[in-house]
C-alpha cells in the first residue's frame, strides 16, 4: 500500500508505505531441472496465493493497512491512497488486486529441506540424500519458512555446516 502525502509547501511528495505479507504461506512451488545440462535454466513455479487461505489473509492484511492508514493517527499525513488505489473497492476487486500484484520478499526457503523422510534433500548433517561429498548450506534446508528474515538463520546454517565439515575431516 503506497500513499503519497506533499510536504507543506506542497512541492516534494513524499510517501508512507506499508507491505502486507504473508510470512508462513501454505501455497507450495516447485523447482525443477529442465534436462541433464547443470547449467541449464530450471523450470521455477512459485505458485504465490495458490492455496485460497493464503489469498485472504493478504487481502485482510490490505484490508488491515488500509484501516491503519485511515486512523485520526495518520489523518495529519495522508494524501491520496495511490495502490492499490481508491478504485479498488470491494472484496472481489481487492481480492483481484492482490492476485494480479503479489510478489515474494525474495526470502525462499524450504526448496531442499532437512529432515529424514521421504520428502527430505538433505539429512541433518545437510548432506545432499545420495550424492557424496555434497552438502546445503543456506535458506533451501529450513523445513520452514521462519517469522522474520531469513538472513541470520543462514549464518548459523553456515557456521553449523562449518562445524560439521572440519568435524568430519578431524580440523
Amino acid at each position: 500500500m503506497a500513499f503519497v502525502h506533499a510536504d507543506p509547501m506542497g512541492t516534494l511528495p513524499n510517501a508512507m508505505v506499508m507491505l502486507p505479507g504473508i510470512v508462513r504461506p501454505m501455497s507450495r512451488g516447485w523447482i525443477r531441472l529442465t534436462g541433464p545440462d547443470p547449467l541449464a535454466k530450471p523450470a521455477i513455479n512459485p505458485n504465490y496465493l495458490g492455496c485460497e487461505a493464503d489469498l485472504r489473509r493478504l487481502t485482510n492484511g490490505v484490508k488491515l493497512a488500509r484501516q491503519i492508514f485511515g486512523t485520526r493517527a495518520f489523518a495529519e499525513w495522508m494524501g491520496t491512497e495511490i495502490l492499490p488505489g481508491p478504485a479498488v473497492e470491494g472484496d472481489e476487486t481487492l481480492r483481484a488486486w492482490v492476485r494480479q500484484t503479489a510478489d515474494s520478499y525474495h526470502h525462499q526457503a524450504g526448496s531442499c529441506r532437512m529432515g529424514s523422510d521421504a520428502m527430505a534433500v538433505v539429512d541433518p548433517q545437510l548432506r545432499v540424500h545420495g550424492v557424496e561429498g555434497l552438502r546445503i548450506a543456506d535458506a533451501s534446508i529450513m523445513p520452514t519458512v521462519p517469522s522474520g528474515n531469513c538472513h541470520a538463520a543462514v549464518l548459523m546454517i553456515a557456521e553449523k555446516v562449518s562445524d560439521l565439515i572440519a568435524a568430519a575431516h578431524r580440523l
